[in-house]
């Protein structure tokens, strides 16, 4: 009986592990650059462009913002209330109202140059600066400030 010496039945195995393991690894290469190609594909193609959502409006918002609140948002550097007698900050109590509502207006729309006031002045509708400028316009003007204003 002619057998095969161990070492010679065992190339064959061998033989077939290897191309098992090589056809796994080229499979894996394929399903990862396949990935990577998606991915790559989604990052640079152009997103669906979704309808914009509506910017709410007062008639729209069933409970609109109170002024006073709104106004809370220019106290860190015009006081509370407006009310502040600072040289680097204009004091907005007693500001009248078509001043109010210009300045924001050109501050949202960059015909007045800032640092800050534009982005400001992007979040607030028409109707809010004028309710805005309505509560503002309401309140006392501190003395300090009215002095200040009036030794210029």
């Amino acid at each position: 009986m002619n057998r095969l010496p161990s070492s010679a039945a065992a190339a064959p195995q061998r033989l077939l592990r290897q191309v098992l393991i090589g056809s796994l690894l080229v499979a894996a290469g394929a399903m990862l650059a396949t990935t990577l190609a998606v991915k790559a594909f989604a990052q640079t193609a152009p997103a669906a462009a979704a309808p914009a959502p509506a910017a709410p409006s007062p008639a729209s918002n069933p409970t609109p913002v109170p002024a006073s609140v709104m106004a809370h948002t220019c106290a860190a550097c015009h006081g509370t209330n407006g009310q502040l007698g600072d040289e680097y900050f204009m004091p907005l109590a007693g500001m009248p109202v078509q001043q109010f509502v210009r300045t924001m207006i050109d501050f949202r729309e960059g015909k007045r140059p800032a640092t800050l006031m534009g982005h400001v002045a992007k979040g607030f509708t028409d109707a809010d600066l004028l309710a805005m400028a309505e509560f503002f316009a309401a309140q006392k003007p501190l003395a300090t400030a009215v002095a200040a204003k009036g030794a210029q």
